[in-house]
């Protein structure tokens, strides 16, 4: 296994380690000399520097305990959470969060249009329904879509915590 492949493999055990972690993206990439890696995380709740730090730690900790020769060089380690804008990447991902404000931009033309923004209605495997503002409600399928996020909505979370 090659060295980006055996970095890969470590970064993958962060979900196996933190249960209550949703590990989004994984990225192993050369910087000049130096090998950068990356996690993306979610976490019900949220995600606080501490589980950052944590994470952190266990992911130095494995790359320590592979023993990999010199060739290996210095590395970084970044831990980050998804973000108030949290990419969407899986069917999975529209269901749990049906009743919130998406943004969705596609490859493919869908109803002659490429970018939808709108609440999410419903969602299968094969495809999610948007409640676009100015399309009105469209079936979108995943294949199509490009890149997808949620839109954070200031005024309903300021509401929330009012009361």
């Amino acid at each position: 296994m090659s060295t980006p492949e055996r970095l890969e493999a470590i970064l993958q055990n962060v979900a196996e380690r933190f249960a209550d972690v949703e590990v989004l993206k994984t990225a192993v990439r050369r910087e000049g000399r130096a090998y950068a890696l990356s996690v993306i995380i979610d976490r019900e709740g949220g995600v606080d520097t501490a589980l950052c730090e944590r994470i952190t730690r266990f992911i130095d900790q494995g790359v320590e305990a592979e023993k990999f020769d010199a060739a290996l060089g210095p590395y970084t380690i970044e831990v980050g959470s998804a973000g108030l804008d949290r990419p969407l990447l899986a069917p999975a991902h529209y269901r749990r969060f049906i009743g919130l404000d998406a943004r969705i931009i596609t490859s493919l033309r869908v109803h002659n249009r490429v970018e939808f923004t709108g609440k999410i209605e419903a969602a299968d495997e094969d495809k999610v329904t948007l409640a676009d503002r100015y399309a009105g409600s469209v079936d979108v399928p995943y294949a199509a879509i490009k890149r997808a996020n949620l839109v954070y909505d200031i005024a309903g979370d300021l509401k929330r915590h009012k009361t």
